[in-house]
């Protein structure tokens, strides 16, 4: 079975009972695995529309700023991730 395309949303709860659906539809191109698209809806639905917002890409970014204060290991992640998820307000597809 092959992915032609992945759906993913989230419900955000605004209190008082009411809640915010964000979704996005993408297509799998030929070269790319259905996990990692789905990794990149997921960040790009979670973080609102900006990935530069999500938690996960936070926390990378200020492991590339202070190298200082990790291991290789976690830089090397988090060098991977920034390079796999654009830029800072980009679509990340």
């Amino acid at each position: 079975m092959k992915a032609k395309t992945i759906y993913y949303k989230k419900l955000f709860n605004l209190g008082n009972f009411q809640h915010e659906e964000i979704g996005i539809e993408v297509e799998v191109e030929p070269t790319e695995k259905a996990a990692d698209v789905l990794r990149k809806a997921m960040l790009f639905v979670k973080s609102k529309g900006d990935p530069a917002n999500s938690e996960e890409y936070k926390r990378y970014k200020s492991i590339i700023e202070n190298p200082d204060f990790h291991t290789v290991k976690e830089y090397r992640e988090a060098k991977e991730f920034l390079e796999k998820n654009n830029k800072e307000g980009e679509i990340p597809f």
